[in-house]
């Protein structure tokens, strides 16, 4: 049997990409694309587990998909992922035994810039307010080294069961705006490692890491900064920042808080070491940025090579 190291409870979505010339989008009644409009499967739950599949640390999924044409689009690429057992199979992959039905399937259209800058909205559609089955969820974490338990409503139940089967806790908090966020506390009350973006922060990536690491019992803070890089706060010790590098080019940010997320905890659960974690883990983020869409095309082996480069570029480059 198939026993993933992590497991990831998160939205899985259809996401529209729509390419505009800027921000504010000025208004007309008809407006052609000057780029292609992109449908993929999308969602932090499935940017997680993917990037962390790409890297070479196997995950499942606990998360819930719609009876509906958009359900039906995202079991087919849960399915070609991996993720899901192929219809008809007597033994499907116990990785898909995660993935629940509900009603309606949650949808995001994607506005994105020439210069890589995205708007995202997002319909979670009932997912903010289902339940997702606590005994699924406990099958799921037996042998599980790490649970990714993201700030969706229906995996606020889920704290719980991680907690209750000694399961370690990540989470990415996202775009909270200071360490007193109210409703990111049960997540954080429980976290062993702590993931937020600066974009919202009222106070210094610093200080912001510093509130954290004192409120809550977090041991590691990564805060994503954009094309600033990240920040890494291990408890005890002063925080270090780490320069942003895109190898690739800046081509859509869209996803690149998730790939950070998820190249950390790959090379933390391979490395047990932080700064080498988050080292690479800017090189992850900086490889989905140079990609269109949230599939992070990246491997080990790829990172590796962009390691030795001196110049931070790959080999083949020119």
């Amino acid at each position: 049997m198939h026993m993933p190291d992590v497991v990831v409870a998160g939205v899985v979505n259809v996401q529209q990409t729509v390419p505009v010339d800027g921000f504010p989008v000025a208004y007309a009644p008809v407006r052609y694309a000057t780029g292609r409009l992109r449908l993929a499967v999308s969602g932090v739950g499935l940017n997680v587990a993917r990037t962390l599949d790409a890297l070479g640390t196997p995950a499942s999924l606990a998360t819930l998909v719609g009876n509906d044409p958009a359900g039906t689009v995202i079991r087919a690429e849960l399915r070609r992922l991996g993720l899901l057992g192929a219809p008809g199979e007597d033994e499907p992959d116990d990785r898909g035994a995660g993935v629940l039905p509900t009603a309606n399937s949650a949808m995001s259209p994607v506005l994105v810039d020439p210069r890589g800058t995205r708007q995202v909205h997002t319909d979670l559609a009932d997912l903010a307010t289902a339940r997702y089955p606590p005994s699924v969820f406990r099958d799921l974490l037996a042998g599980a080294r790490l649970a990714v338990l993201t700030t969706a409503g229906f995996v606020r139940d889920l704290i719980g069961v991680a907690q209750a089967v000694g399961v370690p806790i990540a989470v990415d908090v996202q775009t909270i705006v200071d360490a007193h966020d109210a409703y990111s506390r049960p997540w954080l009350a429980a976290a062993t490692i702590v993931f937020c973006s600066a974009e919202r922060l009222a106070a210094s990536p610093a200080d912001t890491a510093a509130a954290l690491l004192s409120r809550y019992p977090a041991q590691i803070v990564l805060v994503g900064m954009g094309g600033d890089g990240c920040l890494l706060a291990v408890r005890d010790r002063p925080p270090c920042h780490l320069p942003a590098r895109a190898p690739h080019g800046v081509l859509d940010t869209t996803g690149a808080g998730d790939a950070l997320c998820a190249g950390f905890l790959h090379y933390w659960l391979t490395t047990g070491d932080p700064d080498a974690a988050a080292r690479r883990a800017v090189l992850v983020a900086g490889c989905a940025v140079g990609s269109a869409g949230t599939d992070v095309h990246v491997n080990s082996g790829h990172i590796d090579d962009l390691l030795r480069a001196p110049d931070g570029r790959p080999s083949d480059a020119g």
